[in-house]
């Protein structure tokens, strides 16, 4: 539902800003399209094939949002008419966004007194204050981008928010205008991984003249993010550094949007995001560096990711087959083979991620394949050590046993993952303050200054968690702890690696050695960050 304003009329090359949003949308199956706007530009909007409500001010802009969630039976967006942004934007907010809300935003620190866009702070990926023109922010560090997606399940909360603020506007005083910031503590949050994941830390290399022009006048998308933050509901921020999102407000801003949008290559940045960002240290330098371009390459051809799926599957088959010949060449054949089997393992979530084919039962099929083709590759392996030449260099007598330890030790560990990401699952959510929409300011969310590069607590769980955080600054530590817990792209090469080198008996002491000192780091680790949880958290569990 674009909210129009005179802006949105501004010329773009093909058209208008309203208009190219609206064919955006469109292009995205975004069937109901409407568009509030006022009575001196409905005429015009109402060639572009949507609906066009007349309002008269933003108290009727509110009431029709209103009455329109009130009969949603489905997500909904509410977008500034005068948003210039890649379709990508709205791709990952109608497509990938599943949280109850989420909104466009940039990171961008520090904010000064008068930031010409709403102001945010976010907080572990999730909006914990929000401002308007009546709604002070302390220490923001976010600005909004005009984009608001509500889930279907808080549709009614919004249509409340948006009544009630109907009825502010209309109360005389009801909203009073305020400093749109506050500044409590001066220096720096501390980093948050959820927040780097959910909105992109600014510098987005955008004209300077997309942020010389302050938004003045209604802006009932950013006092519906403000209401839903202080309903309780749990808004996610939803941003990217490359892509642009931007509110036009004059022609040289509209022109500017317009180059900046064409300067971005928008398929590479869909392509780039379909490679998970915290993969281990192999599948990032070994794989993910050109597997993206097959799954591109899949996607033209209609693929489906269960189709890769069972091509990767077929592969490790291939290669236990060679590791059951007893032979060199068998060996080497099937380190090879064993290779491209994790390669297409990595293709098919990214395929999946590109081409947003999301299933449950493709998330059943991949986990319950990688687990396949290990204990295939196993029994390849166990075959072949008996099956070589007494005195040849693959020969390793009968290491079946080791292939069952191996095979134990493996699942043992899935089994303990498994558990402990349940147990997380489990944790009540940290609630979330609910504040009067009428208030101005968020003093009662005010914090305690926070602590500059010591733990948080006494003990060695908080000394443990504190040293693994600083740690993760640290490129090389970083990427040690990714290789030690030994994830399936390093234990694919360790046994691709030693088979075609060495022989099956040194593949499975090579797996369980590491893979000891790997189960014995990650419930170490684990253990040391249960004893910083509240005791009360720690029973439930």
């Amino acid at each position: 539902m674009p909210e129009s304003s005179p802006t949105a009329g501004l010329a773009l090359r093909g058209g208008t800003v309203i208009g190219r949003l609206l064919e955006q949308l469109k292009s995205l199956d975004v069937g109901d399209r409407r568009v509030i706007t006022r009575p001196g530009t409905a005429a015009e909007l109402r060639d572009l094939g949507c609906e066009v409500i007349e309002s008269k001010g933003l108290a009727e802009d509110l009431r029709e949002i209103a009455r329109v969630a009130r009969e949603a039976t489905e997500p909904m967006l509410v977008v500034h008419g005068d948003v210039v942004a890649h379709r990508e934007v709205f791709a990952r907010l109608v497509f990938n966004s599943k949280a109850p809300a989420s909104a466009s935003a940039t990171r961008v620190r520090p904010i000064g007194d008068a930031p010409t866009r709403p102001a945010l702070k976010i907080r572990r990926g999730r909006i914990s204050s929000a401002g308007t023109r009546f709604h002070q922010v302390t220490d923001p560090n976010a600005l909004f981008r005009g984009v608001l997606r509500v889930g279907e399940e808080e549709t009614g909360t919004l249509a409340a928010v948006a009544e009630r603020f109907a009825e502010l506007v209309d109360t005389p005083d009801g909203l009073t205008e305020i400093s749109p910031v506050r500044i409590l503590w001066s220096g720096p949050d501390e980093t948050e991984a959820g927040v780097q994941e959910e909105a992109e830390a600014q510098n987005t290399g955008l004209p300077p003249v997309l942020a010389s022009t302050p938004v003045t006048g209604d802006d009932a998308p950013a006092l519906l993010v403000t209401g839903l933050v202080r309903s309780g509901v749990k808004v996610t921020a939803r941003g990217s550094r490359e892509l642009v999102c931007e509110r036009v407000l004059d022609q040289d801003q509209a022109a500017a949007a317009q180059q900046a949008v064409d300067a971005v290559d928008e398929d590479r940045v869909r392509l780039n995001a379909a490679v998970k960002n915290n993969d281990g240290f192999f599948t990032t330098y070994a794989v993910s560096t050109y597997s993206r371009y097959i799954a591109r390459w899949c996607a033209k051809r209609r693929w489906t990711p269960n189709g890769v799926t069972a091509i990767s599957m077929g592969i490790s088959v291939v290669a236990a087959a060679w590791f059951a010949t007893g032979h060199r060449w068998g060996m080497l054949l099937g380190a090879v083979c064993l290779y491209f089997a994790f390669v297409f393992d990595c293709v098919d979530g990214q395929l999946a991620r590109y081409t947003r084919q999301f299933s449950t039962l493709g998330a059943w099929l991949d986990a319950t394949f990688d687990r396949a083709k290990e204990y295939t590759v196993f029994a390849g392996l166990a075959v072949g050590s008996s099956a070589a030449a007494v005195g040849s260099s693959v020969h390793g007598g009968d290491v079946w046993y080791l292939a069952v330890a191996a095979l134990t030790v493996q699942t043992c560990r899935h089994m303990v993952d498994f558990a402990f990401g349940a147990s997380k699952r489990r944790k009540p959510p940290e609630p979330i303050p609910v504040l009067a929409l009428e208030m101005p300011d968020d003093k009662v969310l005010d914090e305690p200054e926070p602590q500059k590069s010591r733990p948080k607590g006494g003990g060695l769980g908080h000394l443990a968690v504190w040293l693994s955080g600083r740690s993760e600054k640290v490129r090389v530590f970083h990427w040690f702890k990714k290789i030690i817990v030994l994830p399936i792209g390093e234990r694919f090469a360790l046994i691709a690696l030693t088979a075609a080198i060495f022989n099956a008996k040194v593949t499975f002491i090579a797996l369980l050695t590491w893979g000891a000192i790997a189960a014995s780091y990650t419930i170490g680790g684990r253990f040391l960050r249960s004893l910083t949880q509240p005791r009360a958290a720690r029973l439930d569990a």
